[in-house]
This record gives structure tokens, sequence and C-alpha cells, in this order.
């Protein structure tokens, strides 16, 4: 989703690789022959699938980071009708991976996950004081800065009795892929098949993994209010919140949707060229802030709450 900057995106320079330039790149750095290739779309970085044959420039002095990654097979999540029991295993596979990530990952520079100031990371909504002019003024501006002003008030405090972890950070529904398990077009089952782009992980809170992975459900959902009770599920399976956590919930989501919607904002002042690109989760993420603060966060947690207690009796099959 990022790039990986942690304070300051306006300070990058976007990529504008043409598909010769980046097969040139593949092969100065990769040493591998380029036999097919194609843009992706990208936040503030740029992407390509290529295709490599067997047999193992002109690009200037400028310096970037490349990355070579291995093609994962499976039909991402925003390609799908989701239903109760995706939203539940989405919801365990978000608690998994943070337990895996804090529990058995290691490596030696596994202390640079401590991005301070990474925007993206929920602790730093505060952050977003600096983009919301990228706004405008208008009801929107208006409902970004209440959550900013409640997140200071309500959720900085608590950080200390949170549970801390690494999060993956950005489990959206272009960052899992599922793979089909039933034949039953009336009734289609899935499982979670792979997980992509780690560029945004960070030192955080399990509850934050919880809040993004229920606010990029809300996106594409036709009942967006009524996503966050199964993904609740899901995670608690795993990791039971704790009064605290749960506390915090709507107040993260909240603050999850301000970032993507006042950073997207903001970046696509910087590159309208990628404008559509950039403004994916506008198109019904303020709908859907805006709906959670009309009928408030009292409501809002009962349905989730609710939703996820209704589990307790009955857990979707595998």
């Amino acid at each position: 989703m990022s790039s990986g900057n942690d304070c300051q995106p306006q300070t990058l320079t976007k990529p504008a690789f043409d598909e010769r330039e980046a097969a040139e790149l593949v092969d100065k750095v990769f040493g591998l022959k380029i036999s097919w290739i194609r843009s992706l779309p990208s936040y503030d970085d740029q992407n390509f699938h290529v295709r490599v044959s067997a047999e193992g420039t002109g690009l200037g002095s400028k310096k970037y980071m490349v990355r070579l990654l291995t093609y994962l097979p499976g039909t991402p999540v925003a390609k799908i009708t989701t239903n109760a029991q995706i939203l539940y295993e989405i919801g365990r596979l978000a608690a998994s991976v943070d337990k895996v990530l804090s529990e058995k990952f290691q490596h030696p520079s596994v202390k640079s996950l401590r991005r301070g100031q990474f925007i993206w990371n929920l602790a730093n909504v505060p952050l977003l004081d600096q983009y919301v002019y990228a706004l405008g003024q208008n009801k929107y501006r208006a409902v970004v800065e209440q959550v900013i002003e409640q997140f200071e008030g309500k959720v900085i405090p608590k950080l200390s009795s949170f549970r801390a972890c690494i999060n993956h950070g950005d489990l959206n529904d272009h960052n899992i892929l599922v793979d089909s398990c039933s034949t039953s077009l009336e009734n289609p089952q899935y499982r979670v098949s792979g997980i992509l782009d780690f560029s945004d992980m960070s030192y955080g809170y399990y509850v934050f993994e919880v809040a993004i992975a229920i606010m990029y459900m809300m996106i594409e959902s036709p009942d967006p209010l009524s996503v966050g009770g199964h993904v609740l599920a899901g995670f608690e399976s795993i990791l039971p919140l704790t009064a605290e956590e749960r506390g915090a919930l709507f107040l993260l989501v909240s603050g999850r949707f301000a970032q993507s919607l006042v950073i997207a904002a903001h970046t696509a002042l910087l590159y309208p060229e990628n404008k559509e690109y950039l403004t994916i989760t506008a198109k019904t993420g303020w709908k859907h802030l805006m709906t959670m603060f009309e009928v408030g966060q009292e409501a809002v947690e009962k349905k989730w709450f609710e939703t996820a207690q209704a589990y307790t009796h009955h857990t979707p099959a595998p």
C-alpha cells in the first residue's frame, strides 16, 4: 500500500518507469530475462507483473529500492462477495498473523519495525492534522477532525494498556487471497490461501490489526455495519480482546478510515494521474465513516459485540 516512508509522504517521488525500463531493471538487478510484463496499480511506489524466461542500461544514476517477488495464486477478497464465513476466517487470519509475527518472527533488523512516526501506524492518527488540508472545507473534513480529536482524547491515553505485537498493518481486500472450497453457487465457501504486501509492518497492538481488518472488509460490503461482529468473532477465537481494547475498537476503525481517506486525498494531489487507484477506498469509505458517526459508537459497538457473542454458541464450519 505504501512505500514505507515513515512520516513525510510529500517528499516521495513516485517512480515512472515504462515497461522497457522495468524489464531492464529486472535484468540488471536480478539477472533475469523478461518474456512478458505489464504494469500493476500501486499507491506511491510502482509495481509490475512479470514472467521471466529460463535464461538467466540506460536507467540513470538515481537510486531506487527494487524487489522481485514470486507469484502467489489465489483470488483477492475484493473479487468475491463476502459472507459471514469468510469474514470470520479473515478475523482468525488477522489474529494468527500477528501472533506468529510477534512470537516466531526473528530477523537481525526486527527493531527497524519500531517506526515511531510511520503515518500508517494506527497510533499516529493525530499526525493526519498536517494533511487534512487536502480535503478542503466540507463535512468530510469536519468528521475527520472529530475522529482525530476523539482519538487523541480517548485512545492515545489507553495505548499502554493494550497488548503490544507486530502488525501486518494492511490486511485489506486486495491483500488477502482466497480459494473456493465448495461447489455451491448459492452458498459459496472460501478459505484464505495467501497474504500479500508486508511493507506496512510495524510494532503496534493486537487490537490495531482487527480494527484495520474490520475497516477494509466494510468497504465493499452491502451491509457494512454488520461486518465488524463477524471479523471480531474470528479474531477473538484466537485472541480475545480485553475490555480496554474493545472499548477503543470503534475509534480505531474510524481512525483507519480517516488515515486511508486523508492520505489518499493528499497523495492524489501529488500524483493526479494515479487518482483513480488512490481513491478506491473513498468510493464507499466516506459514506461508511459518516454512517458510523451518524449511528453512533454505542449502537455500532452493540451490533458488533452481539454478533461476536453469538459465535460462542455457533462457530462456522471450516
